[in-house]
């Protein structure tokens, strides 16, 4: 059994691997001022509650975009399981081919997306996952990973246009009954939806275009299933693509 976390702005998502099989996840919410031990008794719980016992982890793996948090959860790992946590970084067997500037710079989920992808998918392909920032990575053929696009998340967008303005209520995003808003609640679900798939359907286009060659696109995250039916273009979604990518990461680097 692997152990897998995720650390992201929002919520720490806790996956339970048994070989490439997601068993069970669960989340708590991201909350920067933890310390290891509020976070070793809520994920105790956690665990717990879906039925796992975390002495039978056989492995724990860690990834991490608040670099604030990642040693907390780690020791939290680790008093649980009694297992080191391997963490994710770009000097790990990605099995990725990196052409960036700074490699060290790509954020660890990016990583783990684009490795999952580059061995579950046809290449060239385009990932999206739709979290608190929407992040498109591009992998070309024999899995290079050629960089991508960072936008701000569905969710991070609305909240903004709500708090910056007099009228303009918070809203709960769901896929669109129809195009054209006919209320103030509508025009910014629509606009919201719609406009995240035609700017999905947009980019996906310019990089097919681009590299000349059929690209695949998966999306993964929370609102994907919201927002591809307002797609165009076919895009394959998989919910589990992180923790998939985690999961290969650890199986290339355990060894070491």
């Amino acid at each position: 059994m692997l152990l897998a976390v995720d650390i992201g702005n929002t919520n720490i998502c806790i996956g339970v691997l048994e070989g490439d099989e997601v068993r069970s996840t669960t989340r708590m919410v991201t909350r920067p001022r933890c310390t290891a031990d509020e976070y070793t008794a809520e994920l105790k719980f956690l665990l717990r509650r879906i039925g796992v016992t975390p002495a039978d982890a056989q492995g724990v793996i860690v990834c991490s975009v608040v670099p604030g948090l990642t040693r907390q959860l780690a020791d939290a790992c680790r008093r649980l399981t009694g297992r080191d946590a391997m963490l994710v970084s770009v000097a790990l067997d990605t099995g990725l081919t990196m052409d960036v500037d700074t490699p060290e710079r790509v954020g660890q989920d990016r990583l783990a997306d684009a490795a999952a992808a580059a061995a579950r998918y046809p290449l060239p392909c385009m990932t999206v996952d739709l979290g608190t920032a929407t992040t498109y990575n591009v992998i070309g053929e024999g899995g290079v990973f050629l960089g991508g696009f960072i936008v701000p998340g569905v969710q991070t967008s609305l909240r903004a246009i709500s708090a910056g303005t007099a009228q303009l209520p918070p809203i709960a995003p769901e896929t669109p009954g129809e195009l054209i808003g006919k209320n103030t609640v509508a025009c910014l679900n629509n606009g919201a939806m719609f406009g995240t798939a035609a700017m999905l359907d947009g980019l996906a286009d310019r990089v097919e275009a681009q590299l000349g060659r059929p690209l695949t696109v998966v999306a993964t995250g929370g609102l994907a299933p919201y927002i591809l039916p307002c797609c165009k273009r076919l895009v394959h979604y998989d919910a589990d693509l992180l923790f998939h990518g985690l999961a290969l990461l650890y199986r290339k680097n355990q060894k070491h």
